[in-house]
């Protein structure tokens, strides 16, 4: 695990910098997301893997009550740095470990695209669901697992650059479809919706995308 904080930490600056051309974030990742959620505003909401804080400061605009977690110091800073307004409370912590957050103290948990980043996904989803409260809603974007890989059973950690903008390359852990969805349902979430979103009417037909929307 200290591996892999180590490749965020070291990669935060150069993930910060692509924001700034992530078309796929923008204009499909976020709108996807709100629509998703519903009304928010009132709401209380956990963003699980906020990074910079983006997505946090989306969601306190629209009216929600924001606590951000990330396992990054150096992107939890960052987040604090652009949180002008201190409306929004960001903690350092493992998702698999959420430690001085109590039970139930959710409405709402977001995971954009951070479930395959996690190896112990059984350890996040059971924390995720710990602190949702009963009804709530949890809200997971993983890129798509069916898709991209040679031996789509062959589980594990690989690595891969996000962008062209990294340096480095960023550990990531597959996982089947199947496994992902029954680790989440075992936990004793239900399925709500499942969502595949085209990214563009130019680009491949095969989803790239996977929205999962569960209720606890």
């Amino acid at each position: 695990m200290l591996e892999i904080l180590n490749e965020w930490d070291n990669a935060s600056k150069e993930w910060i910098k692509s924001l700034e051309f992530n078309q796929l974030r923008t204009n499909i990742l976020i709108p996807e997301t709100l629509k998703m959620l519903g009304d928010i505003k009132g709401k209380r909401l956990l963003d699980l893997g906020c990074g910079e804080g983006g997505y946090s400061r989306l969601f306190s605009n629209k009216g929600a009550i924001v606590v951000g977690v990330d396992f990054s110091e150096n992107l939890i800073n960052e987040a604090l740095r652009q949180n002008q307004n201190n409306e929004i409370k960001y903690y350092v912590r493992d998702a698999c470990s959420l430690e001085g957050i109590g039970d139930g103290n959710f409405d709402f948990i977001v995971s954009a695209m951070c479930l395959m980043v996690i190896e112990d996904i059984e350890s996040a989803v059971n924390e995720a669901y710990r602190v949702l409260k009963s009804g709530g809603v949890f809200l997971i974007s993983i890129l798509h697992p069916c898709f991209g890989f040679e031996d789509y059973f062959k589980e594990g950690p690989y690595q891969e650059f996000l962008s062209e903008h990294f340096g480095e390359p960023i550990t990531f852990w597959h996982n089947t479809l199947s496994n992902i969805i029954n680790c989440i349902l075992n936990t004793g979430f239900n399925l709500k919706a499942l969502n595949e979103p085209l990214l563009s009417d130019n680009d491949s037909k095969i989803p790239k995308i996977l929205f999962l929307k569960f209720i606890k």
